[in-house]
C-alpha cells in the first residue's frame, strides 16, 4: 500500500508540474500577446494592450464602426502615437514640474482620494434593496411614473437624397402611386412592400416593433401620431427618400410595469442611499468638534471675489 501510495504521489507530482508549466506557457502567451507592437514611431510603440484598452473604452456604435471600418481603427492608433510624442515632449521639459500644472495635478489627486475613500465609507449594500423594499417604493412613486404610448409601425421606402432633385421627383411621384395603392379598401400593404421598399427588412414583413414616438424619424412622428391603426399615410419626405408608413398596431400611455422599471429604480435607490450615506458621514466627522465660522471675514471674501 506504501508503494501505491508513493506511486500516486509521483505521478500527481508529475501531473502538476505539466500543469503548472503548461500555465505558465498560458501566462507568458498572454503577457507576449498583450506586449506585441501595433505600431511605432521612432522609440515609440503602441501595444496590443493599448489598442484592446483603447477599443473596450469607445461606446458600442463606434466599436460597431470601427469593426466595419479598419481605417477608423488606425486613426485611433495614429492618434494614440500622437498622443504618446506629446506626452514624451512635455516630460522632457519636466512640464509636470511648472507651478501652475503641479498645482492641478495636486488639485485632481485630491479630489481623486476624496472621491474614492467617501465612496468606500459609503457602500451600500449589495443585497440593497431587498424585493420588499423595491415593491413599497414603487407603490408609493408609480403615480409619477408616466410609459409613453408605443407604436408599431411598416413602411414601404422610396430611397431619394434630399441633394439629388431627378431622385426627390421621381420618389415623390412613385411614393404617390404606391401610397394610393396602399391606402386602397383591399390593399394588401405587406405584399406590396416586398414589391416596392427598398428597407432591407421588408423582405421578411419587418416593422420597427412597439417603440415609442421618439424613436422615430422626426419627420415621421406627427405623421405616425395622428394615424389609426390599420392607416397608411400619405408619403413622408426625410432627407433619405420617401417613407409610406402603416400604423400596425399601438398601446395607449399608461404606467409601466415594477418588471418594466426595476433595474432603473434599483439604480436610482442604490445612489441615493449612497449619497445620503456619503452626507451623513461628511457631517458626521465635524459633529464632535467645534466649529467655528468667522463671519466679517468670510464676508469680505465673498464681497471681493463675487463683484
Amino acid at each position: 500500500m506504501a508503494a501505491a501510495g508513493a506511486v500516486c504521489l509521483a505521478v500527481t507530482a508529475q501531473s502538476f508540474a505539466a500543469d503548472t508549466k503548461t500555465a505558465d506557457a498560458k501566462t507568458s502567451d498572454t503577457k507576449a500577446a498583450s506586449t506585441s507592437v501595433i505600431a511605432k514611431a521612432g522609440s515609440l510603440e503602441v501595444q496590443r494592450g493599448d489598442v484592446e484598452n483603447m477599443l473596450n473604452a469607445l461606446p458600442p456604435q463606434t466599436r460597431a464602426d470601427v469593426k466595419a471600418n479598419r481605417a477608423i481603427a488606425e486613426r485611433l492608433v495614429r492618434s494614440q502615437l500622437a498622443d504618446k510624442a506629446l506626452l514624451q515632449q512635455a516630460q522632457a521639459q519636466n512640464w509636470a514640474q511648472r507651478p501652475e500644472v503641479k498645482a492641478q495635478i495636486d488639485a485632481a489627486t485630491r479630489e481623486i482620494v476624496f472621491r474614492s475613500y467617501l465612496a468606500s465609507v459609503s457602500a451600500v449594500p449589495a443585497d440593497y434593496p431587498s424585493d420588499k423594499e423595491l415593491q413599497a417604493v414603487y407603490d408609493q412613486t408609480k403615480g409619477q411614473m408616466v410609459k409613453p404610448a408605443q407604436y408599431r409601425v411598416a413602411q414601404i421606402f422610396i430611397p431619394a437624397p434630399a441633394n439629388d432633385a431627378k431622385a426627390v421627383a421621381e420618389g415623390r411621384k412613385s411614393a404617390a402611386d404606391i401610397a394610393r395603392q396602399a391606402q386602397g379598401p383591399k390593399a394588401d400593404f405587406t405584399a406590396l412592400m416586398k414589391k416596392y421598399s427598398k428597407d432591407p427588412s421588408a423582405q421578411t414583413g419587418g416593422d420597427t416593433g412597439l417603440i415609442p414616438l421618439t424613436q422615430l424619424l422626426p419627420e415621421m412622428r406627427p405623421v405616425v401620431g395622428k394615424l389609426k391603426k390599420g392607416d397608411v399615410s400619405a408619403p413622408v419626405q426625410s432627407a433619405q427618400g420617401f417613407h409610406v408608413l402603416k400604423l400596425v398596431d399601438v398601446t395607449p400611455q399608461g404606467t409601466p410595469t415594477l418588471a418594466e422599471v426595476r433595474d432603473s429604480l434599483r439604480n436610482a435607490m442604490r445612489q441615493k442611499r449612497q449619497q445620503d450615506a456619503a452626507a451623513a458621514y461628511l457631517q458626521g466627522l465635524l459633529s464632535n468638534q467645534t466649529v467655528t465660522v468667522d463671519g466679517p471675514a468670510l464676508n469680505a471674501v465673498v464681497d471681493s471675489a463675487i463683484k
